[in-house]
């Protein structure tokens, strides 16, 4: 069967039936005068169109029927009472698909009486919880949108860790406050603009008409409103924050890449911080692409074996002897480009593939001391800021620790100042257990953070590592000599140890003798090199001083890499 032939179209066109004509991904390459009353537009608006987006509840590939609640709407845009649909697909040559509707309201109205069909369309069609449009419901105005041929935007906005209301409070309190913002939400749009609920804390509004600057100023004016409504009343009153993306659109495009795109303007502003509004552009896309991919190498990377730790020393400037090594984690795939660990670990650090890191970080380190019982061989190791809000980390730690029989002094550990502020009370907690139970615990890049002197006094910690910003020009006589001298002086009247990073040069070794510091670690004083090479060498060698390597040109050779 083919539509191509007049006669043919001319008799589809005379029914009572609808019909029309998809590829087997459902869009439309005909359909009759039926049809495209039946979804609210012209033959040629619908043609290119997702069928099933138009109609919810159509098969997407061959069935011999169903009977879908379904409310048409007008080329006017307005909706019609519900009917009663009876769909079937058929499948013709070169992968085409019939479709055939039609409206046996009717018939079925005699069995309802009208009452079973307006609620099953309700719970087709509407969010029970908020009793906004749910996911398909507002996917078929964005749809029909677009095929109505002109501009417009869609707006996704998702609340900034929403999560935690429902697990301080309980789940009915998080849907109470889910059912308040929605009506917030709502009263702050006009006529025209649909607001859905895309599902858990996530909603969208289909703008229609709206340029630019016409979208962004309504997706401010929405999070304001959502920032500036209590929570919960009283004098544990909260508020909470959103995030919004931006995603303008023409006739051409698909609601699926209107969608996508939108959201990747939505992660873009929760990776800059949240509350705030992205509008989508290009880069975002390629940023995300780049994402994915490095995201999919390193857990290919986890999974075959392919990642690896390399071991920098660190040195006690008196002696020049090693007193522990900084385990760093390499991308060793052999694949091209290479990707250090300022390239791969962002992107790890931004979902649940970096938990899987740290732990395998973590094993393969204890491992490492269970096979060299030398006791001077010391480890620290790096706890990225997501981890530090896995409650099961220390348990998985000290249980590994103590079925290896491996003393936990042995194993330090290293937390930013930048992450344990972020989650001071989760950095509080690992330190006070692992602290509790022997192991080590410093705080790296001492000195980056606003207040770095009240977290000495809030985390339970045995160590700082001075940020290498302060090193970087120790033996200029600048301002760094003043500083690095009050956090040595600190740190010892409160008994912790101090270590310097990114040493690159003899005359800042000498700068930070004079000034107190006893050990550091940098390029001139070893450069990293793979853990399996330091542990082939002769047992107690791992200890002696390594030999001085040339300055390098300029400051690439930061440490912490």
């Amino acid at each position: 069967m083919s539509t191509d032939s007049p006669a043919l179209a001319e008799v589809l066109d005379a029914t009572d039936a609808a019909f029309a004509v998809t590829d087997q991904r459902g869009r439309v390459r005909w359909l009759n005068r039926v049809m495209a009353q039946l979804v609210g537009l012209t033959a040629e608006q619908g043609v290119d169109r997702s069928l099933p987006a138009l109609l919810p509840g159509a098969p997407e590939a061959p069935h011999p029927g169903v009977v879908v609640p379904f409310r048409p709407s007008g080329t006017d845009g307005v909706e019609d009472e519900p009917a009663w649909l009876d769909i079937r697909c058929t499948a013709l040559t070169e992968g085409r698909l019939l479709y055939r509707v039609i409206d046996i309201t009717c018939w079925r109205s005699q069995e309802d009486g009208g009452d079973l069909r307006t609620d099953l369309l309700r719970m087709a069609e509407e969010d029970p919880l908020t009793g906004l449009p749910n996911r398909r419901t507002l996917t078929r105005a964005l749809e029909h949108q677009l095929a109505l041929g002109g501009p417009g935007a869609l707006l996704l906005l998702d609340l900034d860790n929403f999560k935690d209301i429902n697990d301080l409070r309980g789940h009915p309190a998080g849907d109470r406050v889910m059912a308040m913002l929605a009506n917030v939400l709502r009263e702050r749009l006009s006529d025209g603009q649909t607001l859905g609920r895309l599902g858990g804390d996530e909603f969208a509004v289909v703008l229609p008409g709206a340029d630019e600057e016409q979208a962004l100023e309504v997706a401010d004016r929405l999070r304001t409103a959502i920032a500036t409504v209590p929570l919960v009343g009283g004098a544990n009153s909260t508020s909470t924050t959103v995030s919004a993306g931006v995603a303008q659109f023409d006739s051409g495009e698909s609601w699926q890449a209107v969608l996508a795109n939108a959201d990747l303007a939505l992660y873009a502003s929760k990776a800059a911080g949240r509350n705030r509004v992205t509008v989508y552009e290009q880069g975002h896309y390629m940023d995300t692409a780049l994402r994915v991919t490095v995201l999919d190498r390193v857990r290919a990377a986890l999974h075959n074996g392919h990642l690896a730790l390399h071991a920098m020393p660190m040195v006690k400037l008196g002696s020049g002897r090693v007193v522990g090594h900084e385990l760093l984690l390499r991308l060793e795939d052999d694949r091209l480009p290479g990707l250090g660990p300022g390239e791969f670990l962002p992107a790890a650090e931004r979902g649940d593939l970096v938990l899987d890191i740290d732990r395998w970080v973590a094993g393969t380190a204890i491992d490492a001391l269970v096979d060299h019982p030398y006791p001077g061989l010391r480890f620290n190791i790096n706890v990225s800021g997501r981890t530090l809000e896995d409650e099961d980390f220390g348990g998985f730690v000290l249980d590994r620790l103590a079925a290896a029989g491996v003393a936990p002094g042995r194993l330090g550990f290293e937390i930013t100042e930048t992450a344990a502020v972020t989650n001071l009370d989760a950095a509080r907690s690992l330190a006070q257990r692992l602290r509790a139970n022997g192991c080590r615990i410093s705080l790296d890049d001492f000195g980056a953070g606003f207040g770095s002197f009240v977290h000495l006094k809030q985390l339970p910690i045995t160590g700082v590592k001075i940020d290498g910003e302060f090193v970087r020009g120790i033996d200029y006589g600048s301002r760094d000599t003043v500083l690095v001298q009050g956090i040595v002086d600190i740190a010892r009247g409160l008994g912790l140890s101090v270590v310097a990073e990114w040493v690159e040069r003899s005359s800042q070794v000498d700068a930070l003798a004079r000034l107190g510091v006893r050990v550091a670690q940098g390029f001139h004083l070893g450069r990293p090199e793979p853990l399996a090479d330091l542990l082939a060498r002769p047992q107690g060698s791992w200890m002696r001083r390594p030999q001085v390597i040339p300055e390098p040109d300029g400051h690439a050779a930061n440490s912490s890499q």
